[in-house]
């Protein structure tokens, strides 16, 4: 008996949550996938899922077998992917995913030139700004910015991100340039996602809570309101490198910028590594070592 039926169709149910899905994932019919899962908790003399017409879920046994299932799919990845690197020119997908902004401006560039060189080799990009599971959802690559949490993941430093206070001359001549964190409680400062900004003073981290008249979530939103004169903005160096340069925005509280946080590619833990993804890795690190 072949003891692989069964285990594709059931990580696929419990990765959709249905039959349909899985069935839509695998191109098969939802009989097929019924059929199969049922054969493997017959095998196992276990039950690994509880179906009722409004839901279905995964037993206490069959979240164990799950991520053992898992584990067995990237092991069988991992060996075909062996077979392959002997040939020398790269092949197969590649799915990847990246912050929104930082993903259009600096990694997909990168990821288009590293296509060129390898024509054998399709991308699947997702730009997204939420985290996604990558071992639920497939992914062969992640980059991730700033503060890493805690994780299973294998963890590639690319390069680092400054963080910046800057104000645009119309705002600096009107309202003075802020010499010292406390006199931030007199400026007008532009607020992203977080009202406490971050500095470094006498070599000790700090968070400065700010307050002004405009809140977005967007960065070239804000970066278009400082240019404008409408406050204060704290950034990453890539919003506001440009403007700096054109003279546009001036930096300040220059002596008590944060501490450089990393740009990382974060990629699942597998014995092996394809080649594609170990020349992704190589050549990332390679463009982001450019700037």
């Amino acid at each position: 008996m072949d003891r692989w039926i069964g285990i594709d169709e059931f990580v696929a149910v419990a990765s959709n949550g249905s039959f349909s899905g899985a069935a839509t994932q695998l191109n098969t019919s939802v009989a097929q996938i019924s059929r199969r899962v049922k054969m493997l908790e017959e095998r196992l003399n276990i039950q690994l899922l509880t179906r009722t017409t409004r839901k279905l879920a995964l037993t206490q046994e069959g979240e164990v077998f799950l991520s053992h299932a898992k584990h067995l799919q990237h092991g069988l990845d991992d060996a075909t992917a062996a077979i392959r690197q002997r040939d020398r020119q790269p092949t197969g997908k590649l799915k990847l995913t990246a912050p929104v902004m930082y993903g259009e401006s600096y990694v997909m560039p990168a990821v288009v030139d590293f296509m060129r060189l390898y024509p054998k080799v399709e991308v699947e990009m997702h730009l997204t700004n939420n985290q996604v599971d990558l071992l639920d959802k497939g992914f062969d690559l992640a980059i991730r910015l700033g503060k890493l949490q805690d994780s299973s993941l294998r963890a590639k430093r690319l390069t680092t991100r400054k963080t910046m206070v800057c104000g645009a001359n119309i705002y600096l001549n009107q309202f003075g340039q802020p010499h010292t964190l406390a006199e931030l409680s007199n400026h007008k400062c532009l607020i992203g996602n977080s009202s406490e900004w971050r500095f470094v003073e006498h070599g000790k981290a700090r968070q400065i809570k700010v307050a002004g008249p405009l809140r977005c979530n967007s960065g070239w939103g804000l970066l278009e309101a400082a240019k404008q004169g409408l406050g204060l903005v704290q950034l990453p160096h890539y919003y506001v490198q440009e403007a700096l340069e054109s003279g546009e925005l001036t930096e300040v509280l220059t002596n008590f910028r944060p501490e450089e946080e990393g740009v990382w590619a974060l990629y699942p833990p597998r014995q092996f590594v394809a080649t594609s993804l170990r020349l992704l890795l190589d050549h990332l690190s390679a463009h982001f070592n450019k700037f």
